[in-house]
């Protein structure tokens, strides 16, 4: 057996066990199915919180959030998870459009495009994607009266996008500017020719249809922006001569080089494969105007992000790549609550409708899965693999709100925590479920005394409903006793809870404490990992294709005969790399490895 074992991980945000269980049953998965029938399979259920960057990092480091969990945006540095133990056994690893709460280890590992959460646009973004229009008022906006996510001042849950810039008339055509972040906008100069849009952008020109797309145009000389070599694409939405109606998409602008690690290792990634992007310019909404092509600039991303997993395994010496695709994710936030029968925003004869669009997400990752199967060697193995699933939210919950209703917090005018005068509060960068005691002015005497309050104030937090009563929060534990659910030392809160299922982190204008939501919408993060319906669950999903890997084999997942956890997918890949897996928290997967694997570890 090869000793070059080799990792392609294809993440996926938010990929619902049940709904590939009934997209496989329709036939419209087969490569995912082969990887069911060829492989081995389990569910994983996710930490808290639900969301990406907890349960990828758990995923990819073998080890629990108490031990690797540092915040998001902070990369666990010293704990011998599984990056590091790569690099000491001189193992290379690449992390390509992976959450940016972890990191590779070593200097000739690569970090390509990480995802950004901080303010602003991402250091690597020249120019978001953009639909630019003559005819702006065709997209009517209602302005929302909740705000949903965490922290709760976004539209995480519904995706929502502000990217629209009007098309100018000039003396001989129109104008389109590109909004460049740092720097001057650049203009598309737009001509009618026919039935035809011609664009003139720097020194490159295009002519399109409706419904076509223009190749990779160059940014060069005094159009570059911030000096640095980028290019741009453009789809023709729409085109009417008559009224000088346009519609045009254009692409998001990058530059990832510069921040990876090794430019000339990513220089060489865009000159194979092309221009990377990581956002597309439409949200993946049925209710949405051209929401059709977030699935073609999704499609893109993802064959560019299994081509370059293939040359980074196959030709530059990598033992493991390992990336985060979104777009299914978007389409569980924007659609799944309009088709899941115990969602209040579902509708019969709507239901379709909405679970098509799901269902081309997964058709388009489906076909990703056939072309990694296609170019990886006998060395390599596959794994399709989940952080979380999603259900549908009901109401949103404002938890500083709570806690002020016991003293505990104080909220200012525009309904935040007053940090300096507030007992308990929450930390960003944590993930929204840990509520920290403030030390600075509680004294150390009193903590526990606090800590038993804040469990009062989650405790008994309920709301009335068409179907009685609700409790809001599934469970909330002392830190001292919260080991059982993986956290320990002094990173965590002083209280670790969870909402129960439909229950969402939020605030709305009226500023209620909790309120039943107003617009459709599915989640994940704040919610208990076990929350699920008839029809989708939170729990994640591991697919293992490989030499090293039993065909046919799915793993139980259930309380009598074993829980698997995201820990264990990182312990699993230790052992298939020949690593020890002392340092890490996670248990192998032994019932998916064939014998030999097995009795060498």
């Amino acid at each position: 057996m090869s000793q070059n074992r080799k990792i392609l991980l294809l993440g996926v945000d938010g990929l619902i066990p049940e709904l590939v269980e009934r997209f496989c049953a329709e036939g419209v998965l087969p490569n995912i199915q082969r990887l069911r029938d060829e492989g081995g399979s389990t569910r994983l259920l996710p930490y808290i919180s639900t969301w990406g960057d907890t349960n990828f990092v758990t995923f990819l480091t073998g080890q629990a959030p108490g031990t690797s969990w540092v915040g998001q945006r902070l990369p666990p540095s010293g704990t011998a998870h599984l990056l590091e133990l790569m690099r000491d056994a001189g193992q290379r690893a690449a992390l390509v459009h992976f959450p940016e709460s972890l990191v590779p280890a070593g200097e000739r590992d690569l970090c390509f495009a990480p995802f950004w959460s901080g303010s602003g646009p991402a250091p690597m973004e020249l120019a978001p994607a953009c639909l630019h229009s003559t005819h702006l008022d065709r997209w009517t906006s209602t302005p929302s009266t909740e705000a949903l996510g965490w922290p709760p001042t976004g539209t995480l849950a519904h995706h929502q996008k502000h990217n629209r810039f009007a098309i100018e008339r000039t003396n001989d055509g129109f104008v389109a500017l590109i909004p460049a972040h740092r720097g001057e906008p650049v203009p598309v100069t737009l001509r009618l020719d026919g039935e035809r849009l011609r664009l003139e952008i720097a020194k490159a020109e295009a002519s399109l249809r409706v419904g076509e797309w223009s190749d990779w145009l160059p940014l060069a000389d005094e159009h570059a922006i911030e000096g640095k070599p980028a290019a741009v694409r453009f789809k023709l939405l729409d085109l009417d001569v008559a009224s000088g109606r346009i519609d045009l998409l254009q692409s998001q602008i990058t530059a990832p080089e510069g921040s990876s690690g090794r430019p000339g290792l990513a220089r060489r990634l865009i000159e194979r494969h092309g221009p990377f992007i990581s956002k597309w310019a439409v949200s993946a909404d049925p209710d949405t105007r051209y929401f059709e092509t977030s699935f073609e600039e999704g499609r893109y991303q993802l064959e560019w992000l299994v081509d370059s997993a293939l040359t980074l395994l196959n030709d530059e010496g990598f033992s493991l790549f390992a990336t985060v695709f979104r777009l299914n994710d978007e389409t569980h936030h924007t659609c799944l609550a309009q088709c899941d029968p115990e969602s209040k925003f579902y509708t019969a004869s709507d239901h379709e409708r909405y679970l098509d669009v799901i269902r081309r997400s997964y058709r388009i990752l489906d076909a990703a899965v056939g072309r990694a199967l296609v170019g990886c060697d006998e060395d390599t193995m596959l794994v399709l693999a989940s952080d979380h699933g999603d259900v549908p939210n009901s109401h949103l919950c404002d938890i500083h709100r709570r806690l002020a209703e016991f003293d505990l917090c104080t909220i200012d005018g525009e309904g935040k925590p007053d940090v300096a005068a507030s007992q308990a509060l929450l930390k960003d960068e944590r993930g929204g479920l840990e509520i920290f005691v403030n030390r600075d002015l509680v004294p150390a005497a009193e903590i526990e005394r606090v800590q038993t309050r804040i469990l009062k104030a989650l405790t008994t937090w309920y709301v009335d409903t068409d179907t009685g009563e609700r409790n809001v929060v599934a469970l909330a534990l002392k830190k001292q006793d919260a080991s059982p659910l993986g956290y320990w030392g002094e990173r965590m809160g002083d209280v670790l809870f969870a909402y129960a299922p439909g229950f969402v982190w939020g605030t709305n204008q009226r500023g209620d404490t909790v309120d039943e939501l107003v617009t459709p919408g599915a989640n994940h993060g704040p919610q208990v990992p076990t929350a699920s319906t008839g029809f989708a669950s939170n729990h994640g999903v591991a697919f293992f294709h490989g030499a090293d890997i039993r065909s046919g084999v799915e793993l139980p997942f259930d309380t009598a005969r074993g829980i698997q956890r995201m820990d264990s997918a990182g312990a699993t890949f230790a052992r298939l790399l020949g690593l020890s897996t002392d340092s890490l928290d996670g248990k192998v997967l032994e019932g998916m490895l064939e014998p030999t694997r097995r009795e060498r570890g």
